[in-house]
């Protein structure tokens, strides 16, 4: 197309002309996950891939730059199922204005249904452990209809596995017979939402997961 021949288009790991979302080189370096972890009654997680360059730095430019055709572009490396109800986890209203683009949306793909809505103001969790992620998302979602069966829910991004979960737990309240989380990324290892922290030394109280992972 005579658009790609004056703008063409550029890989979103190493931003070098070639193919959106991945340059072969960088298609090479993605690290593929899919390992299945139980976060809660009905309720479990996978991740696509680890969340590790290229693909980290892709995400981080998609949501910054509103890029909506490269959430497009990162949409197709999910493989979804076709034959269950597909949602995703809302961003804050104020943050889909300002970045232009409700990644998880995208990652949904066309048929995604909305099913969720946010409720209330975004807690900022960077420096929050796990027990503090999930507390902070208390409330955060409601279920915008009755639901019935299993359902697929997408997000880009699990850290922790707290926003993922208190998502899935209202989908759950809302009918839902299970609901797996789906998420383009997983950082660390298995979610550590929902466990019991332990305890270090003398009786001193909980200890806490340090969350080193961008967000949920």
């Amino acid at each position: 197309m005579l658009l790609d021949l004056l703008v063409p288009s550029r890989c979103l790991g190493c931003r070098d002309p070639g193919p959106v979302p991945f340059c072969p080189d960088c298609a090479d370096e993605l690290d593929p996950d899919g390992t299945v972890h139980p976060l809660g009654d009905g309720i479990a997680a996978v991740g696509a891939f680890a969340y590790a360059h290229p693909l980290s730095t892709a995400i981080k430019a998609t949501k910054s730059g509103g890029l909506r055709q490269a959430a497009d572009a990162l949409a197709r490396l999910l493989v979804l199922p076709t034959a269950v109800p597909v949602t995703w986890v809302p961003a804050p209203r104020a943050r889909r204005r300002r970045r232009g683009v409700d990644l998880p949306e995208r990652l949904a793909g066309p048929d995604g249904i909305r099913l969720l809505e946010r409720v209330g103001r975004p807690v900022e969790q960077p420096d929050l452990d796990a027990r503090q992620r999930l507390d902070a998302q208390d409330g955060t979602f409601r279920a915008t209809c009755r639901l019935d069966g299993p359902i697929v829910l997408v997000d880009d991004v699990r850290a922790t596995g707290a926003t993922l979960l208190a998502a899935a737990t209202t989908l759950r309240a809302a009918g839902a017979s299970r609901v797996l989380g789906v998420t383009l990324a997983a950082a660390g290892g298995p979610p550590s939402a929902g466990r019991r922290p332990r305890r270090t030394g003398a009786r001193r109280g909980p200890g806490s997961t340090a969350a080193s992972a961008p967000t949920s």
